[in-house]
């Protein structure tokens, strides 16, 4: 009997250790695999491709014409993604994806325009500052935190008197930003 438990204990334990290790077995798509896959209809295959390429390939620039492309699609979550991998990878951009990801700077959904800044950050965008001025007076106070760490990057000593106004925001975390923003562009 205790030998039948044993067995059935470690038939029990292969066949586990086979299953948690068939989807780890299964090879890595290729640079060009996920690249086909940003072609996808479905958003999620399309969001995940990218997010391989940003960490499977960080160095290469083959994906990035396509991904610039997809600055513009209709899919918000797609839209977003762009963005993101861009910053993070700190492509190099010109005037048109700049153009395309602060375009998303005016979405209703703070999560895009949250995106959109935080893309920018990792990016040599300064002529974006115009744009993202204008959001320390939205309200929302996640929009205004990450404005305040986007233009402490991008901005420059003259774009302090817009920031100056949120040091007597009530939101602490706001203020806080503000400060670290102002900081950070006085010892520029």
């Amino acid at each position: 009997m205790k030998k039948t438990c044993k067995r059935t204990f470690v038939g029990a334990l292969v066949l586990a250790l086979f299953a948690l290790a068939s989807p780890l077995m299964a090879a890595e798509k290729t640079e060009d695999q996920l690249i086909k896959d940003l072609d996808s209809p479905n958003a999620e295959i399309v969001a995940r491709a990218m997010l391989q390429l940003e960490k499977q390939f960080p160095t290469s620039t083959k994906a990035l014409p396509t991904i610039k492309k997809l600055l513009t699609d209709q899919r918000p979550e797609v839209r977003r993604k762009a963005g993101r991998v861009l910053g993070a990878l700190h492509a190099e951009v010109d005037q048109t994806d700049i153009k395309n990801i602060c375009a998303m700077l005016k979405a209703s959904e703070p999560l895009e325009v949250i995106d959109a800044l935080k893309s920018l950050r990792g990016l040599k965008a300064p002529s974006a500052v115009p744009e993202i001025v204008p959001l320390l007076a939205l309200g929302t106070p996640n929009v205004m935190r990450d404005a305040c760490r986007t233009l402490a990057v991008l901005g420059n000593k003259d774009t302090i008197p817009s920031i100056e106004p949120l040091l007597t925001n009530p939101n602490p975390a706001v203020k806080k930003d503000a400060q670290d923003a102002i900081f950070q562009l006085k010892n520029k």
